[in-house]
């Protein structure tokens, strides 16, 4: 009879089972798609920021004249 009983807690959790795993693999290319989103955004805020600082020094070399 225990035999009975873990054969079919066995087969009754199988279909959450698989759903669980799809679910983590679901989660998983979706967090690696917004850390890359995060990291190319950054990546471009630092280029900006980058930019912003030279146009400053130059606005600044222009008020000195």
């Amino acid at each position: 009879m225990s035999n009975i009983n873990w054969e079919t807690r066995a087969k009754d959790r199988r279909p959450e089972n698989k759903f669980l795993k799809k679910k983590i693999k679901e989660l998983t290319i979706s967090r690696d798609l917004w850390k890359n989103k995060y990291t190319e955004t950054r990546s471009s805020l630092v280029g900006v920021k980058k930019k912003i600082e030279t146009v400053k020094k130059n606005v600044q070399q222009i008020t000195n004249l």
